[in-house]
């Protein structure tokens, strides 16, 4: 699946589109980054591409 993922990164505006098997996967993904980056992560959305 794919899914487009917005929020602000270390309070920069961010816009991706993320493949993952699933909401979990996708979010995980994000955090498990941010963790390693030693980054913030804010306001952060997800939702499914439709053309997937």
């Amino acid at each position: 699946m794919k899914f487009k993922c917005t929020g602000k990164w270390n309070d920069e505006p961010f816009e991706r589109v993320t493949e993952a098997e699933d909401e979990g996967d996708c979010y995980d993904h994000w955090h498990l980054w941010a963790m390693i980056g030693k980054a913030t992560i804010t306001d952060f959305m997800m939702e499914v591409c439709a053309n997937d």
